[in-house]
């Protein structure tokens, strides 16, 4: 049994690093699941997660926010951009049971920010997961 941030974590995770389009602009072993700052680019880097309740008396069922850090070295945003399509291509439609906890995805949004000095652009994806907890049943 899992905890459903931590499902989705995994799932995305071997999703991305699946995807040939994707992995066409960011190696996959440049989607790092760790704590880490950006030291390669470019890369995706798996952030935080909040899992929200909203259990009832047959199911346990969640809500979880995953975001995704994506960073490039550009002295614009296109690639930071089609990075993050290409994210969003990935989950659309993506469902799966992962350690007991039945997940569905979908595209929350994506901020594009410019990076301090100048060289780099940092984007931001959330992916929300409807979680239901096979296990707790």
């Amino acid at each position: 049994m899992s905890e459903p941030s931590l499902s989705a974590q995994k799932l995305l995770v071997d999703t991305l690093r699946a995807r040939p389009a994707l992995t066409a602009l960011v190696p996959a072993a440049n989607i790092f699941d760790r704590n880490t700052l950006p030291e390669v680019f470019p890369c995706i880097i798996i952030g935080e997660g909040q899992t929200v309740g909203d259990d009832n008396e047959c199911m346990s069922l969640s809500e979880v926010n995953m975001t995704l850090h994506v960073w490039t070295t550009e002295p614009g945003m296109a690639l930071c951009k089609m990075i993050a399509g290409e994210i969003r291509r990935a989950v659309k439609n993506l469902s799966a049971l992962v350690d007991g906890i039945a997940l569905d995805a979908f595209f929350q949004d994506t901020n594009f920010m410019r990076g301090k000095t100048g060289d780099n652009a940092h984007g931001v994806v959330t992916i929300k997961f409807l979680a239901d907890d096979t296990v707790a049943i």
